[in-house]
């Protein structure tokens, strides 16, 4: 590959640009397409994980995780983050495009490398022969992700977040006939590990069809250069996001069967919250790129964002933590009992990640990388302190403990934001009450059903609570939001009135 300034498209080009009118409307369709087709590839992971879940024991899932996290921390080096620079950066052209997908693709193949030949040495070092079997195959999807990174910056940098949310669910659908498939042969760990794989692979052909973008075998110094930075801290970000050194040190220290009831939990949370965050948090982060220099906007845009996001993850974890104990071993089985705790504690950090996704977004998308970087490497530098400290006690305690964590670093997210918007802390909390409101009064209808309920087949006690739950809920926000919720509503019905 050799540096070619004289074929760069110009900053002129509109292929690459932002989108520049019409963006509340379009950003709020963009979330309800991306909810609404959200919900199959959720619906498919969720249909999965429960199928091989009563197939799996705490241990052989936590093989699984052991290895994955193993994948996931090496692919975390990778300087995937240029993706989100070419979705902040105001003005791009086809250099910066090949250039970073070049970038992420030679860097692929020598983690992918390094992955395949460490195996048997970290097999060894771990004490699970499982891994060298495992990491090589898992592995593997290091490349189809990074191969990825390109074409989704590109769809989600003209907000086509129907394509991105299309692609996610048939990605899923995919990766959800693999492993039912081999689940089927009866090879429970390897349906588990391959249908990784399968969705990764599915994700980068979806994204690169749909991107209709085919990079030219050029690398241009000059283009990287341009966003080292902000790639650079994204990337960091990254690395702190995606390193999974909890799964690591959970696995190595208290071994297979507690990491597994430790993924067991922390991969029901992160269902639910990629079914509630993950569109919004794609939609927001194109939009409030958008917005830097429309400092009100800005502000209105996400205020709103948190007041959705808000108002769709307090009452799910909430619902959830509720109704774990009766939920788990009906619909997992009885292995998973031990594991319902933990859960519960999950569904904590979940009403806190739901907002702290969208803090993440606003900082990063006003070009503070640098600051969300120091802040996330020092929550995770202090959450592998408290692993170490805890773990005697066993995997409850740890978990509680992990909470605490978050729950005290909280606020110093909250004060960035606030310090970004130029905003008071009575004006920023205000989205947040009328969702912690209904929530609160969902949790004490739930928590005395039992008083006013016959007695009748476990299914049919647990479906009644969630009903009752979920319609004081909805009163209770009608009654409290009713302005809020008419403004999304009118954002979606304005965008589809405005096509022709």
């Amino acid at each position: 590959m050799v540096e070619r300034q004289n074929q760069e498209i110009g900053p002129k080009d509109e292929a690459y640009g932002h989108l520049q009118s019409g963006r509340a409307r379009a950003a709020a369709t963009n979330v309800f397409w991306a909810g609404l087709n959200g919900f199959a590839p959720a619906l498919v992971a969720a249909l999965v994980f429960t199928i091989t879940s009563r197939f799996l024991t705490p241990s052989e899932f936590g093989i699984v995780a052991l290895a994955s996290g193993i994948a996931s921390f090496a692919s975390a080096v990778a300087p995937a983050g240029f993706g989100q620079a070419l979705i902040q950066r105001d003005v791009i052209d086809r250099s910066h495009v090949d250039s970073v997908f070049w970038l992420c693709f030679g860097s692929a193949l020598v983690i992918y490398t390094a992955l395949f030949l460490a195996a048997p040495l970290l097999a060894e070092t771990l004490g699970e022969g499982g891994v060298a079997v495992l990491l090589p195959v898992i592995g593997l999807r290091v490349i189809f992700d990074l191969c990825a990174v390109v074409p989704t910056a590109l769809l989600a940098r003209s907000m086509s977040f129907r394509k991105i949310a299309l692609r996610s669910a048939v990605a899923s659908v995919f990766a959800g006939c693999v492993c039912l498939l081999l689940l089927a042969l009866g090879q429970t760990i390897w349906a588990l590990a391959i249908s990784q794989l399968a969705a990764s692979f599915a994700l980068f052909v979806g994204a690169a069809m749909s991107a209709r973008w085919r990079p030219r075998f050029t690398l241009h110094r000059r283009a990287l250069r341009q966003l080292a930075r902000f790639g650079g801290f994204a990337s960091g970000h990254r690395v702190l996001n995606q390193i999974s050194l909890d799964q690591i040190l959970i696995g190595a220290i208290l071994g297979t069967a507690a990491l597994g009831i430790y993924s067991f939990a922390r991969r029901v949370f992160l269902i639910l919250n990629e079914v509630i965050s993950g569109g919004l948090n794609n939609v927001s982060y194109t939009l409030l790129s958008s917005l830097q220099n429309e400092r009100d906007k800005l502000a209105d845009a996400f205020l709103h964002a948190t007041f959705v996001s808000a108002a769709l993850s307090f009452p799910l974890f909430a619902g959830l933590g509720s109704v774990a104990p009766d939920l788990v071993p009906l619909v997992f089985g009885a292995q998973w009992i031990s594991a319902i705790p933990v859960l519960q504690l999950f569904c904590v950090i979940g009403t806190m990640t739901s907002i702290g996704i969208l803090q993440g977004t606003l900082i990063n998308s006003q070009g503070k990388a640098g600051w969300w970087l120091l802040y996330m490497g020092t929550k995770q530098s202090l959450t592998v302190a408290v692993i170490l400290a805890i773990y005697p006690y066993g995997i409850t305690q740890l978990m509680l403990a992990i909470v605490a964590l978050n729950i005290v670093l909280w606020p110093v997210a909250i004060w960035k934001v606030l310090q970004i918007l130029k905003m008071d802390a009575v004006t920023y909390l205000r989205p947040l009450v009328a969702p912690a409101l209904a929530s609160l009064t969902m949790l004490l209808m739930v928590a005395y059903a039992d008083m006013f309920l016959w007695p009748g087949p476990h299914i049919t006690e647990l479906a009644v609570k969630v009903f009752l739950g979920a319609l004081t809920y909805c009163a209770v926000m009608i009654a409290l939001a009713r302005q809020d919720m008419s403004r999304m509503y009118n954002l979606i019905l304005a965008r589809r009135q405005s096509r022709p």
